[in-house]
């Protein structure tokens, strides 16, 4: 086996290494911002969940009418 290859196997384990060691390093910093804070603010939810209540009902039989549209003669009527 040539010097070069045992360097490039080295090195490469020494970088996997350091990626592994930082990316605990991350994780552990967010848990515990997480616990010390209640949750992060990248996470937070509270604009982007919205409950079904505040949506209006869907209709299936109505029509839409453009806010500056005249009204229809023929709604009124009744068959």
């Amino acid at each position: 086996v040539p010097d070069w290859a045992i360097a490039l196997l080295v090195l490469v384990s020494i970088l996997l290494l350091l990626s592994l060691f930082t990316c605990l390093l991350l994780m552990s910093t967010c848990t515990c911002r997480r616990k010390s804070r209640g949750k992060l603010d990248l996470l937070s939810q509270k604009d982007s969940y919205h409950p079904m209540a505040e949506y209006l009902q869907y209709q299936s039989h109505g029509r839409y009418a453009s806010p500056n549209s005249k009204p229809n003669p023929y709604s009124q009527v009744r068959a």
